[in-house]
């Protein structure tokens, strides 16, 4: 059996102000360094650490051991709604906003991604960070993924058969983790879910 832990970034300017954060590279704000180091001292021991090649989820994965960088982890492509706030985003693309709120798993987000484009991507990555692990021997202690929200929900759909529609069940919080479970090694794309939205660090607990 091999454990992973799921884990999101650390929280980010863009992340208070709610603009949509895809491939920006914003860094950890203060808050997020604080929420970085007090998970470290709670986060399970691990024998591999992979993560986006984004600052946010490269200074979050640097806690907690020496991380290797997968370019497929980096968050959803939010193309023309990037950097934008909600309301800015309701009144340039409302269109776009209703379509994904009624079915977001094909509903290209113009000059960014699909969901399902997103799940894909992030299942091939979870495919070869497995792979890797099993021929160096890393998966015989438990592993931890760092990457983002949108990124990680489409990611446990695809893990769970959840229909990406309910990618929401998966709502992470800054820097808190989701940990599931590989039964049977010969499929890598079939978990158990052992517990969500983790963080023992955060104010409410978890």
């Amino acid at each position: 059996m091999v454990t992973v832990h799921l884990l999101r970034h650390g929280q980010t300017a863009w992340n208070v102000e709610r603009r949509f954060l895809g491939r920006t590279d914003v860094e950890l704000d203060p808050v997020g360094e604080a929420q970085v180091t007090a998970m470290a001292d709670v986060f399970p021991k691990v024998s591999g650490v992979w993560s986006s090649p984004l600052k946010r989820a490269l200074s979050t994965a640097a806690a907690i051991g020496t991380p290797r960088v997968d370019a497929g982890l980096v968050e959803m492509d939010m193309g023309v709604l990037e950097g934008l706030d909600g309301p800015s985003a309701l009144e340039q693309h409302r269109d776009v906003l209703a379509r994904f709120r009624s079915d977001p798993t094909v509903v290209l987000i113009p000059a960014g991604e699909t969901m399902v484009q997103t799940a894909d991507r992030m299942a091939r990555a979870w495919a070869r960070i497995i792979a890797s692990g099993s021929s160096n021997g890393a998966l015989n202690e438990p592993i931890a993924i760092v990457s983002h929200q949108m990124a990680l929900a489409a990611l446990l759909c695809r893990l769970t058969r959840s229909p990406l529609a309910a990618y929401q069940t998966f709502t992470q919080r800054n820097t808190a983790w989701t940990t599931v479970r590989i039964d049977d090694p010969a499929e890598p794309l079939r978990v158990t879910v052992l517990a969500r939205d983790q963080g023992p660090h955060l104010v409410g607990g978890g």
